[in-house]
């Protein structure tokens, strides 16, 4: 029984915990690892509580994940029964690590107490999710701590250890209430779950509770156009895009005056450096208005020799309309905006953006605007810890994400996409400004709270007063070591084994 059961409760646990069509219920995300824990524990052999895990992974994350297989279908015109495969390999991938995490589990069962056989496994699952975050190009979707953005209190810890770490923590505190039920060291491995419960909700308690700063306060504005995808690269359409944003953007400035105005990824979907009609109308909107305004749009500039390097670039334009400076996207979806080696496949390049590859950009520093530094991040950068740490470290104060989400339709990616994004803003005490195609456009301050935000599939316009922020997290200041630091501590943990009993 309990080698259908126990999967099962992984998987429902992992799905309802994170958003889904249904409701999530973040508590319930905890169900995961404890559940592979007790996979693991229960194999008869390392090579089954790998092939447990893996199984019980991949369904989890594929249901998680199914979200996928909508752009496959709807834009690489794929039949539904070859696009759902795409999203089930992702989620194989995903699935690995929860088999490695019980293969390993399962390897030092017998080495440890149970106490230190689930700090062990925190320590396992802490490791495991930042490798996949850096691994091939990295996806760290589906860590384990942005299920409790919906609670705000319980990822403040985020601010000290990383989003990465807090999983970790989190994962431990869920082994430990396994072990809490289970064998020996059940009052021990109780009073350190505990501990560790009291100093998450602690530090959370304490850090909601103190004001953030106001330093220079000032308001964002952002626009969120609704696009068809559909049609948003065709060049008929291209006037009427123009024409809509500048609509939506007068309408709004009616009743606010934003010092910041911000237009979506590619909401431009033209080259808006070379082009002599929609350019100048652009400009001359944000002079008539005495406005700043970001806009994403494909950009390009010409190779040594010859060709061109296109990008996905973000444009800051001052009151006056002069171009302030510009951000390429440095960190490229697969797929979406470039074709890995070998996979050039006819229905995989319909998936491109308009303008077809796009070239990483190299230049990190923040878009100024006064005394604000916009640290920019384009589409799913944001779900990436070190992109937003850099953009601090380079001087930024604060955090702007532009994204297009468009392709997933009516699903449950762009919350899932919004809390990672939310853990990036924990992480460095910034807040960060998110301007989407079609949700979900908002605003997110220092401690994770989404402070404005949109429907999906509707014109939006979002303002909100934010303040540039200075200070620094001490994640920021320990992040680079926290992986060695996780390995060293495993090491110790393992430093003094257990003899098997007889």
């Amino acid at each position: 029984m309990h080698q259908f059961l126990t999967p099962l409760v992984a998987i429902l646990g992992l799905w309802l915990g994170f958003p889904n069509p249904l409701g999530q219920v973040p508590l319930l995300a905890l169900l995961y690892p404890a559940a592979l824990y007790a996979c693991a524990l229960r194999a008869s052999t390392w090579q089954t509580a790998l092939r447990s895990g893996w199984l019980t992974g991949m369904t989890a994350a594929s249901a998680c994940l199914y979200w996928l297989a909508v752009p496959v279908h709807d834009f690489g015109d794929l039949p539904w029964v070859l696009a759902v495969p795409c999203a089930v390999v992702i989620g194989a991938y995903v699935g690995l690590y929860a088999g490695l995490f019980c293969m390993a589990t399962h390897l030092f069962r017998d080495r440890t107490s149970p106490l230190r056989r689930a700090l062990l496994a925190g320590v396992l699952w802490f490791l495991l999710e930042w490798l996949r975050g850096v691994l091939f190009t990295g996806f760290p979707w589906l860590s384990l701590s942005s299920a409790f953005v919906p609670w705000p209190v319980a990822v403040q810890f985020a601010s000290v250890v990383g989003g990465y770490g807090l999983s970790g923590i989190m994962a431990a505190i869920a082994c430990l209430a396994y072990e809490s039920l289970h064998g020996r060291q059940t009052s021990l491995c109780a009073a350190t779950l505990s501990g560790f419960t009291l100093v998450i909700c602690a530090w959370g308690i304490m850090t909601l509770s103190t004001p953030l700063p106001q330093s220079s306060p000032f308001g964002a504005l952002m626009i969120q156009g609704n696009i068809n995808q559909d049609q948003k690269w065709e060049a008929a359409f291209q006037k009427g895009t123009v024409d809509k944003y500048l609509a939506l953007t007068r309408q709004a400035l009616g009743g606010e005056r934003p010092r910041l105005v911000i237009w979506p990824e590619t909401s431009m979907p033209f080259y808006f450096q070379e082009h002599k009609t929609y350019g100048p109308v652009v400009r001359d909107f944000v002079k008539e208005n005495n406005i700043a305004l970001l806009i994403g749009t494909p950009g390009y500039d010409r190779k040594t020799g010859a060709g061109y390097a296109l990008f996905n670039r973000a444009y800051l334009l001052g009151a006056d309309g002069e171009t302030l400076g510009h951000y390429d996207k440095e960190h490229l979806v697969p797929f979406g905006e470039y074709l890995p080696p070998g996979l050039n496949l006819p229905f995989l390049a319909k998936l491109l953006q308009g303008v077809g590859d796009f070239t990483p950009g190299t230049r990190t520093q923040p878009l100024k605007l006064g005394d604000l530094a916009l640290g920019m991040l384009i589409c799913y950068e944001s779900i990436f810890p070190e992109l937003a740490l850099q953009r601090v470290a380079d001087g930024a104060n604060v955090l702007v994400n532009i994204s297009n989400d468009a392709w997933f339709g009516f699903t449950a990616a762009p919350e899932q996409h919004i809390q990672l994004s939310a853990m990036r803003a924990v992480e460095q005490g910034r807040f960060l400004l998110r301007g989407t195609n079609t949700g979900i456009t908002a605003a997110i301050d220092p401690h994770g709270r989404i402070i404005g935000r949109s429907n999906v599939f509707v014109d939006a316009a979002v303002f909100v007063t934010a303040s540039p922020l200075s200070s620094r997290t001490v994640y920021f200041h320990i992040a680079a070591w926290l992986p060695l630091a996780g390995v060293a501590l495993a090491l110790l943990l393992l430093l003094r084994p257990v003899r098997p009993s007889a």
